[in-house]
């Protein structure tokens, strides 16, 4: 026991008998604020202990020094830099031994000029709170918090207008690789696909607005897919439900920003006037209105989604329209092909169509898709036209929809009338007016909340 102790503190002590060499292929990216590092550890961290990295930047002398631990942290962002600006910057890696650091790896970098006083205003926070949580053997579901919303909704209406139009950018990849892909998403969260089992991956997100502008990334999240089994073990139990009861959940499906109209979480109240009771036991769900003076349409979108091929799934809601509405209720798919969004109609139908005054039940079976899609959620109107809507338990389930031979029937995605009792020749896209439909009865629930 005494040897081997001894070879263990000798080993310690071995490894940091000098200084560690300078962190290789040091690069770099600016814009008019901050600057991001990536490097790559020293050759020999595997046999000279790298205990993590300092940076150090002035402009004319390197006067700042910032240390970051760990040696396979290989990125880091500087921000609160001046625009138009030639920085000094000096790199080492350091270690417990004399003199602690390496040589230093010595550099310039300028700052991007600013485009204009319109996008000076901007200053773009990295995501924060990432968290990524494996829901199947190749497949992780991670979400974020975006810091700057709050602050955008204050500014003046130029700045929110630009800052709606963001997207995400997520970049991800075997854990210490240097191969990385990058998704993009409309929403804070995003479900990531076609991963290698019991493998670690590194995440980071980052924002970006059309003009350019975007955040620094966001601290790495690391995440290790589950072992593989069975797939039908795991296709059997997905289900997906928003539900909209707690703030403090996720939900796949938010308002989309670039929308005119906005759809909000509100409570349910027995002494509501003309308004929803709770189908359900629950007290919230989300609505959307507008008036005849009112822009013309909102939207409801889900984050990406990538199922496994030959998988059927169920895609079910309830809904509430008041008397007064009218326009038009669609739901389809939204796909990215080339940079442009390719929409497929699921379901077409006049809010005049639509019993008014309580809530339905609609269920649509999803066609199967081999490639990432957005399901979507749209209420438009004509000019002089208004409408009240409501939406609530949004399920998404890997099985055919289940239903009941109850009124309304649709045919080729468009509602019609049911003046008939007679079901024959109805497309199996329905409405569904009874609550005692079961649509999975062995799904285990992933709850979402907005």
């Amino acid at each position: 026991m005494v040897l081997l102790v001894f070879f263990i503190f000798e080993f310690k002590k071995l490894s940091e008998w000098r200084v560690p060499d300078s962190p290789e292929n040091v690069r770099w990216k600016t814009n008019d604020k901050s600057i991001t590092l990536w490097w790559d550890p020293p050759a020999s961290a595997g046999e000279i202990l790298v205990r993590g990295y300092t940076i150090s930047y002035g402009i004319g002398t390197p006067s700042r020094r910032v240390i970051i631990e760990g040696v396979n942290t290989n990125a880091f962002t500087i921000s609160g830099l001046k625009p138009n600006t030639t920085y000094v910057f000096a790199m080492t890696a350091y270690n417990e031994a004399e003199n602690e650091d390496s040589e230093k790896v010595l550099f310039t970098a300028t700052t991007e000029h600013v485009k204009n006083l319109h996008e000076s205003r901007f200053y773009l926070e990295a995501p924060i709170h990432v968290q990524a949580k494996t829901i199947s053997p190749n497949e992780v579901e991670v979400h974020w918090v975006d810091p700057n919303v709050a602050s955008y909704q204050e500014h003046f209406s130029d700045l929110t207008t630009l800052f709606n139009k963001r997207k995400y950018v997520i970049q991800y990849g075997k854990y210490q690789s240097l191969t990385f892909e990058k998704v993009t998403s409309a929403v804070p969260h995003v479900l990531l696909n076609g991963l290698e089992s019991e493998t670690e991956y590194e995440i980071a997100v980052k924002i970006v607005i059309p003009s350019g502008i975007e955040s620094a990334w966001s601290l790495r999240e690391v995440v290790r897919t589950s072992k593989n089994e069975s797939p039908s073990k795991w296709l059997d139990q997905m289900e997906i439900r928003c539900d909209f009861e707690k703030t403090d959940e996720k939900c796949i499906f938010q308002s989309d920003l670039q929308a005119p109209l906005q759809w909000t979480r509100i409570q349910a109240s027995p002494n509501m006037k003309h308004g929803p009771h709770r189908h359900s036991s629950g007290q919230h769900f989300i609505r959307l209105q507008s008036t005849v003076m009112d822009d013309n349409y909102g939207r409801l979108i889900s984050a990406p989604l990538n199922f496994d091929g030959g998988t059927e799934y169920c895609l079910g809601l309830w809904i509430y329209v008041k008397p007064f509405s009218k326009g038009t209720f669609s739901v389809g798919l939204l796909r990215k092909v080339e940079n442009r969004d390719i929409g497929r109609s699921l379901f077409v139908g006049s809010l005049n169509r639509i019993a008014k005054g309580r809530w339905r039940h609609l269920l649509l079976n999803l066609p199967v898709l081999n490639a990432p899609f957005q399901v979507s959620f749209e209420v438009r109107k004509q000019k002089s036209d208004r409408f009240w809507i409501a939406l609530d338990d949004i399920t998404l389930v890997s099985r055919q929809c289940i239903y009941d031979s109850t009124a309304l029937v649709q045919n080729n995605g468009r509602l019609i009338e049911d003046n008939s009792n007679d079901q024959k020749g109805r497309n199996e896209n329905k409405f569904i007016s009874s609550k005692s439909v079961k649509l999975a009865p062995r799904a285990a629930q992933l709850k979402c909340v907005a």
